[in-house]
């Protein structure tokens, strides 16, 4: 057991990671007191040669007013000269909380071991997180841990429930406020069904909470501040409960199952003591945990948009700066699919670093792939399908594309944009064509010429260069006509020249007549023309679709049957696609 419940820095600047980053070395571990903003604080009187004593007394007296103190100085640090000014006036505090980009002014001549004498310990906040929310998160580890009682120094709730149970000889549970099972210990004895079904499924089953409901057991533990007690019931242990609660909201509960030779008197001292314990832990699990996605996912995302300053970001995320890398894209999901596959992802890929991101065309869940040697496209393309297909639903529709891989950090950008061109692609034949079997453009052969019902469905730049190099030509005429036209949107400008007007004039016909010339235009080219084949696909007669195409030759102007004319159609339809239609 530890003598203190005092915050050490160590345990705070752990509990900050990824948040805050160290720029210098900790001397000395000191116990932190508060957390402070810097324009809060009274600067100390700057030095003179006329008064160097008074300076002298004045500045041991801030020294002494800032011991134990976190800083957040949330001025900018623009030089070298500036950083040193910086730790001049806050000279005595445990630590200083500077803004982004303050590593660049480090220099050789820095004193790297902080908090040893005067001088704090460097933190630099994370690009991807305010101020306010290192504020909020700094005091809730600084309070949460000055209102615990000695306890063992846990990281954690797993490791929190696992001292519990080893010391009274019960089976543990935490669960937030939801009845979600967040951490379990359990010394080896047989489980009852109900724990048993909670363990499995995470969660405390409906039937039993509607139980505990209908008997104003959970009502009770809602509003009780001490330990609650269940007796058992037939094959049901007894149970003791304790609600842990941070300024009187509940924030979860901490639930002992024991048998009949464990006593209950000493058992009830653990989880009081156990409550206030778990708090801080408690505190980090569910607060810190919303804006910790975001800022790994704003992190992923500007390695992925190929930052110019990417140590905070690769810092954030463990990532060295040489090694193999590689970046699959996803389409979308559905919110209640997507835990499942990042799950699986973590399954075949133990370091991958997963984020919802925003690309040109869309949302596309990004997977940043870490390699012990150098695999191919290809082999991570089958091993991805090979792990998927073991694991979801034969009939569940999944594309993806595997960017080139790189060996350094700096260049994954370039196989991020790779692989979100690959999955357009895939997306736009699965759309044209529909999914001819498991082996359709993943390197095996498809499913005996027959369409199936859509799968999974994997390729690299390799496997879909066509439509890759289509729509990079698409993209880059849409982006000279913006440059060309002050930055408006290609194909609205009016420019009787514009390369999505064709298919912008389609698009307006069919909102006005409910129509589908549009795609029937985009069936057609990726039917290759074949009127038998586009027909079938479209549900129309030959004849309706001779119909449809002179339909669309008198709108657009333009001949299907002549190179140029039909070149413009198929850039304007993919053009008019990028640009979100």
């Amino acid at each position: 057991m530890t003598e203190t419940a005092s915050p050490r820095l160590s345990r705070l600047i752990r509990d900050t990671e990824g948040l805050l980053l160290p720029l210098t070395e900790m001397a000395d571990d000191i116990v932190v007191a508060r957390v402070e903003f810097g324009f809060d604080l009274p600067k100390a009187p700057t030095a003179t040669r006329a008064t160097p004593q008074t300076a002298s007394l004045a500045e041991a007296a801030g020294h002494v007013a800032l011991a134990g103190a976190v800083v957040l100085a949330t001025e900018p640090v623009h030089s070298r000269a500036g950083l040193d000014a910086v730790l001049t006036d806050y000279a005595g505090a445990a630590a200083l909380v500077v803004p982004p980009g303050t590593h660049s002014h480090l220099g050789d001549g820095v004193d790297l071991r902080g908090s040893g004498g005067h001088i704090p310990v460097l933190l630099e906040r994370s690009p991807h997180v305010t101020w306010s929310e290192i504020l909020v998160h700094l005091r809730q580890l600084v309070e949460g841990a000055t209102s615990a009682v000695a306890w063992p120094d846990v990281d954690d709730l797993s490791a929190l429930a696992a001292v519990i149970a080893e010391t009274t000889g019960a089976s543990i549970t935490i669960e937030d406020p939801a009845s979600r099972v967040l951490a379990h210990a359990n010394l080896g004895g047989e489980l009852d069904e109900i724990r048993r079904e909670t363990i499995l499924s995470g969660a405390i089953p409906d039937w039993r909470i509607a139980e505990l409901e209908e008997s104003g057991f959970l009502d009770t533990i809602r509003r009780s501040t001490d330990v609650v007690e269940r007796p058992a019931e037939g094959t049901s242990p007894a149970r003791s409960v304790i609600a842990l609660r941070s300024e009187g909201e509940l924030i979860g509960t901490i639930w002992a199952a024991y048998p009949t030779e464990v006593d209950p008197a000493p058992l009830r001292e653990v989880l009081r003591d156990a409550a206030r314990a778990a708090l801080p832990v408690m505190l980090r699990t569910l607060r810190r945990s919303p804006f910790e996605k975001r800022i790994r996912r704003e992190a992923l995302a500007a390695i992925l948009a190929g930052s110019a300053d990417l140590g905070p970001s690769a810092t954030l995320l463990s990532l060295p700066f040489s090694g193999s890398f590689c970046v699959l894209a996803f389409t979308a999901v559905a919110p209640d699919r997507e835990p499942v596959l990042r799950f699986h992802l973590r399954a075949a890929f133990a370091d991958a670093v997963l984020a919802r991101i925003e690309s040109g065309t869309g949302a596309h869940l990004a997977a940043l792939v870490q390699m012990s040697e150098l695999t191919d496209a290809a082999q991570i393309r089958d091993h991805v399908l090979s792990a998927l297909r073991r694991s979801l639903p034969s009939d569940e529709a999944l594309s993806f594309g595997v960017g080139s891989p790189v060996d350094r950090l700096d260049e994954v950008h370039r196989s991020w944009s790779e692989a979100v061109y690959v999955v357009d692609a895939v997306h736009g034949r699965r759309r044209g064509l529909g999914c001819r079997g498991r082996g359709a453009m993943s390197g095996g052969p498809a499913s005996g010429g027959e369409e199936e019902a859509p799968t999974i469905v994997g390729a690299t730049v390799e496997d879909a260069a066509a439509e890759v190099i289509g729509l990079r030509v698409a993209d880059t005429l849409l982006a000279v006509e913006r440059d060309a036209h002050g930055g408006e949107p290609a194909g609205r400008s009016g420019d009787i020249g514009s390369i999505a007007r064709p298919a912008r004039a389609l698009a307006g016909h069919d909102a006005q007549h409910n129509g589908s010339l549009l795609e029937t235009l985009r069936v057609y080219f990726a039917t290759v023309g074949n009127s038998a084949e586009a027909s079938r696909r479209l549900h129309v007669h030959t004849n309706s679709l001779r119909h449809r195409l002179g339909r669309i030759e008198e709108i657009t102007g333009l001949s299907t049957a002549e190179p140029a004319e039909r070149l413009w159609l198929e850039l304007s339809v993919l053009a008019h696609d990028r640009a979100g239609g």
